[in-house]
């Protein structure tokens, strides 16, 4: 009877360790797959903020050429975006976001069709996303501090019952860089020390804020005085523009006397009895060659003045139009 016994109970020891195994084993392989996934949802995470901070480097590291290869950073020399794109083409009025309705440059890096040149660098890190890795990148420029923010996102797959423990079905990745232009800033602080102590004590400073005075406008459409011959037109153009008579040889050799040469390289020409069939044989050419020469003569200006109240001496419409093609301007002097 204690054999019996004995056995019945050994019998339902075992019955017990198949029951808990039965119970346990499926919730330790549902904790497994869980941490599994979780692994797998942290490593994705992990690998897109890493992509996100690639890009957003490689873009800060390039931003002074949109020609640069953003993986490697090389380009053909003399390809460049022109001497002038950090004031034109980098966004400057971002500093003064809150009066503008865009304040930074948003665009998308999967199906981007770029309108300007910030646009086009930014879209150049869609180059370095895997694929199934989608986002945006953004860039801001406030003077003292250019930012460029990269968030990319990738979707997650996961059974529909982990998606709930989880509460994920993407990834996501965000990183923000600083554009560092190290040559431009080397290159402005040695043209400030080079310039700023050649041109100390040089000019004091009320002869600087004489010289920012704006000159007073004078009307050029007619003198009241009364012109007589050429010589006295040309005495008072000088003293109207404010230059002087210079000789200048044109290119070909030939000799041009300028009767007033202004500041700003304009040269004033005054005519008085010359008829056209003369202005364009001896004085337009002469013009011509100075003008296209462009090293004094940066404009010509040609001052007619009228003899009598006929008219007689000024130029003809299609002459006038034809200066003006030229790149002469007329003035009349009644």
């Amino acid at each position: 009877m204690r054999r019996k016994i004995r056995s019945i109970h050994l019998r339902s020891e075992r019955g017990s360790y198949t029951i808990e195994a039965s119970l346990v084993f499926p919730l330790i392989l549902v904790c497994t797959i869980t941490l599994l996934f979780a692994g797998m949802y942290a490593y994705q995470h992990v690998f897109v903020a890493e992509r996100a901070g690639t890009a957003a480097e490689r873009l800060a590291a390039t931003w002074d050429n949109s020609r640069k290869n953003i993986a490697s950073g090389g380009y053909t020399p003399g390809e460049s975006d022109g001497l002038y794109w950090r004031l034109s083409s980098d966004h400057v009025l971002d500093l003064f976001g809150m009066l503008f309705q865009h304040g930074q440059t948003t665009i998308a890096l999967a199906s981007a069709q770029p309108a300007n040149l910030v646009e086009r660098k930014l879209v150049r890190a869609a180059q370095l996303l895997p694929h199934g890795v989608e986002g945006t990148a953004s860039y801001r420029n406030l003077l003292v501090d250019r930012q460029i923010e990269v968030d990319l996102e990738k979707s997650f797959m996961a059974p529909p019952m982990f998606q709930k423990w989880l509460s994920r079905d993407l990834t996501s990745g965000k990183a923000v860089t600083h554009v560092v232009d190290a040559v431009e800033l080397i290159r402005l602080t040695d043209i400030t020390r080079t310039y700023f102590s050649a041109i100390k004590g040089r000019i004091s400073p009320e002869k600087a804020k004489e010289a920012l005075v704006e000159p007073v406008h004078q009307d050029l459409s007619g003198p009241s005085i009364s012109i007589q011959s050429e010589r006295q037109a040309s005495t008072y153009l000088r003293s109207l523009v404010g230059g002087s008579e210079v000789v200048l040889t044109t290119p070909s050799g030939k000799s041009r006397t300028i009767d007033a040469l202004d500041s700003r390289g304009i040269a004033h020409q005054a005519f008085y009895s010359m008829t056209e069939s003369q202005l364009r044989a001896e004085q337009l050419p002469k013009d011509v060659e100075l003008l296209d020469q462009g090293t004094t003569v940066r404009g010509v200006v040609w001052h007619f003045f009228k003899k009598d109240a006929s008219g007689k001496g000024m130029p003809s419409d299609a002459f006038r139009k034809e200066l003006e093609r030229k790149g002469i301007v007329v003035v009349i002097h009644n």
